[in-house]
């Protein structure tokens, strides 16, 4: 019997482990410096993107992001709370002047994103009924 309780213990352990794991994996991935690209929604042509300059945003371990936008600069936090579900706090920001219209777009959207996948170096950030955010890797 205590050899069946020991057993069952180092089984669901190692599944708990595993799980825990998962997680760290994913935010792992998130880690680092990100180009806002583009976005894609109806709203696409009211904001168009300046040529000359994209927004970049960096996720760091301790779950905090820094956006650097066309003039201002902004910080907030994230969490992930599985493997494809993402929090990610309203962005508090420096107002020195003149942000892009795309600019102040994103970071309005910021606390509306839901969902968020990888594939190699590009990044998608998806509000719900609106649209997705596309972000290519810069650093790690």
């Amino acid at each position: 019997m205590k050899r069946a309780k020991l057993i069952l213990f180092f089984v669901l352990s190692g599944l708990l482990f595993n799980a825990c794991n998962d997680d760290c994996d994913c935010n792992g991935q998130m880690l680092g410096q990100w180009e806002i690209a583009d976005f894609v929604s109806v709203e696409s042509s009211t904001y168009p993107k300046d040529d000359n300059y994209s927004p970049l945003i960096e996720f760091n371990r301790d779950s905090t992001y820094d956006l650097a936008l066309d003039v201002n600069v902004c910080g907030g936090e994230y969490s992930l709370s599985s493997t494809d579900s993402i929090s990610i706090s309203s962005a508090g920001c420096t107002k020195i002047c003149c942000d892009s219209e795309f600019s102040k777009k994103i970071t309005t959207m910021l606390p509306r994103i839901s969902t968020w996948s990888i594939n190699g170096d590009e990044l998608r950030l998806t509000v719900d009924g609106w649209g997705w955010i596309n972000l290519n890797r810069v650093s790690k």
